[in-house]
């Protein structure tokens, strides 16, 4: 009995500190503006892509991939930019695609020719955290399934 209660109170105490730490400056803030206040980076990613796995964490030591430079501005009419590297910048549109903004679609433009759209879902938003599932179909027309963790630049 005492250790249900102990339990109990260890997870009660647990999400209280959890529910907590949300910045305070995030309440009352539409998703849209909580979207739109910063340029997010890339922290961490687990991607399957052509049967392969690729793994990356800011400051880690076991990474596939390097994703140092990854970046995405969100910008309030729908618009933006990704930026996977210094020198590369492309054109982006989004949109939320249902009533709970959990869910949006980032459209790139690569090219006139070579247009991706990122179907993006469990969307978790605050001003510090920017986490979703990822869908999108590579240039080899196979598709691709990421989780992505951004935290703002």
């Amino acid at each position: 009995m005492k250790i249900t209660v102990l339990l109990s109170s260890a997870l009660l105490s647990l999400f209280l500190l959890q529910s907590c730490s949300k910045d305070s400056d995030d309440v009352g803030k539409s998703k849209e503006a909580l979207l739109t206040q910063h340029t997010w980076k890339m922290e961490e990613i687990t991607q399957v892509e052509n049967n392969t796995q690729i793994y990356y964490k800011r400051g880690g030591s076991t990474n596939t991939n390097s994703f140092d430079n990854d970046k995405i501005t969100f910008l309030a009419a729908g618009t933006g930019t990704y930026s996977p590297t210094p020198g590369e910048t492309f054109n982006i549109t989004w949109q939320f695609t249902n009533m709970e903004k959990t869910a949006m679609n980032i459209v790139i433009t690569f090219s006139p020719t070579v247009i991706t759209t990122l179907k993006c879902s469990e969307l978790d938003l605050t001003g510090n955290r920017f986490f979703c599932v990822t869908s999108f179909t590579n240039a080899s027309s196979q598709p691709v399934l990421s989780s992505v963790y951004r935290s703002p630049l």
